[in-house]
């Protein structure tokens, strides 16, 4: 993942593979940019480091408590329908703000990622969801496209192609993909 303006930022830059968080956070702003599958993953590590977290989310998938579900492989195979109602509530149980709500709910086809603690940690006081989409990176953060300058001290760019089990589509509409 690419951010026109990349070198423009004079903090640090990382990817999500080059760390283990342990203390590399602590008391620092952090961003993470990427799709909800790689924040679902990162966030409740880093954000329990951090003084702050800003997740600037370019995709929201579709989040399945981890118990008392079954594994991924009956996870595949279990109807769309019956995945999106168990993914629906989830979310309406978790998080009872409903702009939050709004901004995590998918559109259209979507990924889905199993992780039991992802909700509750964007609900903490020093965790922020963005989702209007970047503009560029300035030197003191990020800049998305309504205008707004977010300071950080560290961006974390993080992938989701190993956290995605599976995809399902909006009712009425044909999968456009399925992710093995």
């Amino acid at each position: 993942m690419t951010l026109r303006f990349a070198e423009t930022f004079t903090g640090r830059q990382t990817h999500s593979t080059e760390f283990v968080p342990r203390h590399e956070f602590t008391g620092r702003r952090v961003a993470i940019i990427g799709s909800g599958a790689a924040a679902a993953r990162l966030l409740p590590g880093i954000a329990a480091e951090a003084a702050r977290v800003t997740v600037f989310q370019t995709d929201a998938v579709w989040i399945l408590p981890r118990a008392p579900l079954p594994g991924a492989a009956v996870l595949r195979h279990t109807p769309e329908r019956l995945v999106r109602l168990i993914a629906r509530i989830n979310l309406r149980v978790q998080v009872h703000d409903s702009w939050l709500r709004h901004r995590l709910t998918p559109d259209d086809t979507a990924g889905v990622a199993v992780h039991n603690s992802y909700y509750r940690t964007l609900r903490q006081p020093h965790c922020t969801l963005v989702t209007w989409p970047i503009a560029r990176l300035v030197p003191l953060g990020v800049r998305t496209v309504d205008g707004i300058e977010h300071r950080v001290d560290t961006i974390v760019y993080a992938e989701d192609a190993e956290h995605v089990v599976r995809t399902v589509a909006r009712p009425g509409r044909h999968r456009m993909k399925e992710i093995a």
